[in-house]
């Protein structure tokens, strides 16, 4: 991974754009009676249009956060390899903690749980739009602009800004901890940002799955 390889003016500008689209957004749900689902995926499809334009100014374009389109096919192949890996780790983790007499299911999930009411549109924007989004911004940019200062205050502060945008009410966000680590990770070693993008839609579409797996 480059040093420098994001411009803080491209950071900024971004960023800029996805807070705007995200306020404008919100309080669009609440002058125009938007469902919420339905407005998340209107802001993050913007917030994809949004980085798409401020990232095709960069000097390599989509190849300069990792996402040119000779990436793709090895991006993808890698990203499925990682999340076999992974969904092999978190299988023994969630057999010790069985054993251990632990619920996972309950540590995930400590909140009352209800099963989504357009599980169809939840599945669509969060397991495919959202991590598109999410990916781009916390490990494409701003991974990118915090890797100048070495590999792990990059992985350490894109973690952390990537776990307290997404907290919860209930416990410790122990799936965004552990998430955030595994993409930058995945990001740094593969250098393909398709890889963490990959298993971000992989590992969502597999917790979005727990509300049918749980007693209600």
């Amino acid at each position: 991974m480059e040093s420098n390889r994001v411009a803080l003016n491209t950071l900024a500008l971004a960023t800029a754009g996805v807070v705007g689209i995200e306020l404008l957004v919100r309080w669009g749900i609440g002058q125009w009676g938007l469902a919420p689902l339905t407005g998340t995926a209107l802001s993050r499809l913007i917030d994809i249009a949004w980085m798409a334009l401020i990232v095709s100014g960069c000097p390599q374009g989509w190849a300069h956060i990792g996402l040119g389109r000779r990436s793709w096919l090895p991006g993808l192949r890698r990203g499925l390899i990682w999340s076999a890996g992974f969904g092999a780790l978190a299988a023994l983790g969630w057999g010790v903690l069985l054993a251990a007499g632990i619920d996972p299911l309950r540590l995930l999930h400590p909140g009352p749980v209800a099963r989504p009411a357009n599980p169809a549109l939840l599945f669509l924007v969060g397991g495919f739009i959202g991590p598109v989004a999410e990916e781009i911004f916390f490990r494409g940019l701003i991974y990118g602009y915090l890797r100048r200062w070495g590999i792990w205050p990059a992985l350490a502060l894109s973690t952390l800004i990537f776990t307290l945008l997404h907290a919860g009410a209930f416990g410790v966000p122990i799936p965004q901890i552990v998430g955030g680590l595994v993409f930058a990770a995945a990001y740094e070693i593969e250098k393909k940002l398709l890889v963490p993008i990959t298993i971000h839609i992989l590992g969502n579409l597999a917790l979005f799955s727990l509300p049918y797996f749980i007693r209600l």
